[in-house]
């Protein structure tokens, strides 16, 4: 088994429109020249740039738009063994880098997913695994971005990368996630789950917005991404809204059906050029 110290991991931030590092105080709850840890910031603007007099606190500054995209600038500049994506409105937890540090001395998998606890409760985020264990295709559906870490080997770097068409800003604001962990199945990285919180995370997040157009529309790229049928998976979203009592009227139905199959048409599309 490796060893890892806390200087081999760096914390991968995405955020936006930034002019200063104040943000970081309530991620971190401490003030920002307390911070040792070795952290990443992408900062995504078209006016506002942000500086870092911190030697452990690096800043790209980018102009493009989206949050795969992000992720990825930040996978490639990285400079660390081990990498740990995280979002500008997480409360990192105490002892969290001391986990991710020995987790990867313990388990040889490059990818190793972790838990979240609600902000308002404390409560785990989802009914994870109770033990620690390998993923499923199933079991990567539901994974934050805060709960993800991984060696940066030369296979992540060479090939692995978020779908920039996926996740906010982007074509298709949803599953960027799960595409990038399903994708890592397909290079035989097999992620792995660690049932240890890292983080707190707000009880709502972007994909929970079932009903929400932006959520149908890269549902329905998702499913084609996936080759589901669509015919079937669109009629059955539609029934899913029903039973959540979030559709109201047949016209309601079709319009959401509608914008489903045009998720999974313009991915099609996407994928043709």
């Amino acid at each position: 088994m490796s060893t890892y110290r806390n200087t081999d991991l760096e914390i991968l931030i995405a955020t936006m429109n930034r002019n200063d590092l104040s943000f970081l105080e309530e991620m971190f709850q401490k003030k920002v020249n307390q911070i040792k840890e070795s952290v990443l910031i992408v900062n995504q603007s078209l006016e506002n740039v942000l500086h870092s007099d911190y030697e452990n606190i690096r800043v790209i500054n980018s102009k493009e738009f989206g949050l795969s995209k992000s992720r990825n600038l930040a996978i490639k500049h990285s400079n660390k063994e081990l990498c740990w994506i995280l979002d500008d409105d997480c409360i990192v937890l105490p002892e969290a880098v001391d986990h991710v540090i020995d987790t990867h001395g313990k388990i040889p998998n490059a990818i190793i997913t972790f838990q979240a606890l609600v902000k308002e409760t404390n409560e785990l985020y989802y009914n994870y695994f109770e033990s620690s264990q390998p993923h499923t295709k199933e079991s990567i559906i539901n994974v934050l971005s805060p709960e993800i870490t991984f060696k940066r080997n030369k296979q992540i770097i060479d090939d692995l990368k978020f779908d920039e068409r996926f996740g906010l800003g982007a074509q298709f604001e949803d599953s960027e996630n799960f595409i990038f962990l399903n994708d890592a199945f397909f290079h035989d990285l097999m992620p792995h789950f660690h049932n240890i919180s890292l983080v707190k995370h707000d009880q709502i997040n972007s994909s929970q917005d079932f009903f929400n157009d932006r959520i149908i529309y890269a549902r329905g790229a998702l499913a084609a991404y996936l080759n589901h049928n669509i015919t079937f998976r669109k009629w059955k979203y539609a029934f899913f809204l029903l039973k959540k009592g979030m559709i109201l009227n047949p016209k309601e139905s079709f319009k959401k059906v509608k914008l489903f199959k045009k998720g999974a048409t313009d991915f099609k599309k996407s994928s043709e050029i």
